[in-house]
């Protein structure tokens, strides 16, 4: 059943912002239990799941688009296509390519003592995070959002508890690894113990599982940008910096998540909203894009500002007196956070317009400034700030310029 629209923002943003507080205190209780050193080591793990994770998060996008266009085709069509089974195949298939990538994150790993287990973790957790996001993005596509929410919200949740309970039992690194992997499993006990989950299972959709594969991957390409520059980004400023420089990184690679994680967290989880909404009303896109720029733009300025002006006692309060930044550090991440933000609103209404060649090349060539940005002679720190800033300000220009195109031809047929 659909829940109502003016309940489902609400329940939407309750879940994201709960999924957001868990990663912050997650982090948190690592940068008080760690070493500065073991910590640059468990965030370069974390940020290497959680890129995975975004790599996977396509399939949730992709999802609901297909499932709410299946919805509005009505009762004439032949269903026997099994969103969940299709996204777990690719699951699979993204825990072998982990595994035959050993060597390189050998080399990424090169702070970490073990670095077997956070590769063996990661792709037991490729496998469960893509039914977590063929879940949540198939109940997306039926507008099920208190389910959405739900399942968004416990993932966190259950990260956050077995993350506390490896820092009161001393397991040290390898316990928070595990702990961060841990949180995948929410799903699959969820879809099997509560009878109003249970039903995924037995979900199908229209589309051939040959198809709805190819659009699944297709938008798994484009997430795959997507996952280097929003939750992967230290293993680029670890794959360019040298490791013992690295170690002492993690003040700043924790400014890099907190500042993006206010803004960035709650747009990821209204995508699926976003791409539900622009395939159900495209004459609408107009409208809704003014307001979302208008939104992000208003929200770096005041971010921004404030991130200068107590960003560095609220890290150290948080984090330690280790993880204070300078004023200005904080304020320029806030405002690349917001260049990102766009970069992932356009992407989005792009894919509900079913360009999805657009939406990939504009996170590539995002993706393609900030790695040379990144291989610039400069200190990390400016790197970092001008390529999180001028990546997605070129990727989202893209985005955004093919969608005004786009609706100045909708315009002139009417």
């Amino acid at each position: 059943m659909t829940d109502r629209p003016g309940r489902s923002a609400t329940v939407v943003a309750l879940g994201a912002a709960a999924a957001a507080i868990s990663g912050v205190v997650v982090l948190a209780i690592a940068s008080r239990t760690l070493t500065t050193e073991e910590n640059s080591g468990f965030l370069t793990y974390w940020a290497a799941l959680f890129a995975i994770f975004a790599v996977l998060s396509g399939i949730q996008n992709e999802m609901t688009r297909a499932v709410r266009a299946d919805e509005r085709l009505g009762a004439e069509i032949r269903r026997t296509t099994s969103p969940l089974l299709t996204g777990i195949l690719i699951g699979a298939g993204t825990a072998a390519a982990v595994l035959l990538l050993f060597p390189a994150w050998e080399m990424v790993f090169a702070t970490l003592d073990d670095r077997v287990l956070p590769v063996l973790l990661m792709a037991f957790a490729a496998v469960l995070y893509a039914g977590h996001v063929a879940s949540v993005g198939t109940l997306a596509g039926l507008g099920r959002w208190g389910a959405f929410a739900g399942l968004t919200a416990g993932e966190s949740a259950v990260r956050l508890m077995v993350t506390g309970l490896a820092a009161a039992a001393g397991w040290g690194v390898a316990g928070f690894e595990c702990a961060a992997a841990g949180g995948a499993l929410t799903w699959l006990t969820a879809s099997l113990l509560i009878p109003g989950l249970r039903d995924m299972w037995r979900i199908r959709i229209g589309l051939p599982m040959t198809a709805l594969t190819r659009r699944l991957l297709n938008a798994m390409a484009a997430a795959g940008a997507n996952a280097l520059l929003i939750t992967g980004f230290p293993l680029l400023m670890s794959a360019t910096t040298a490791p013992d420089a690295y170690r002492a990184a993690a003040p700043l690679v924790i400014a890099v998540s907190m500042t993006r994680a206010p803004l960035l967290m709650p747009i990821t989880a209204f995508q699926s909203m976003v791409i539900a909404a622009f395939v159900e009303h495209p004459e609408r896109a107009g409208t809704a894009l003014r307001r979302l720029v208008g939104a992000v733009a208003a929200i770096a300025a005041i971010g921004g500002l404030l991130a200068a002006l107590v960003g560095p006692w609220l890290m150290g309060l948080v984090f330690g007196p280790d993880y204070r930044n300078t004023p200005l550090i904080l304020g320029m991440l806030v405002v690349a956070a917001a260049l990102l933000a766009l970069l992932v609103l356009g992407g989005s209404i792009a894919l509900a317009l079913d360009a999805h060649t657009v939406n990939t090349i504009g996170w590539y060539v995002a993706v393609a400034v900030s790695v040379v940005v990144m291989l610039l002679p400069f200190d990390l720190t400016t790197r970092t700030i001008a390529a999180l800033a001028l990546g997605p300000l070129i990727g989202s220009a893209i985005h955004f310029g093919f969608v005004m195109r786009r609706l100045r031809h909708q315009l002139q047929e009417r």
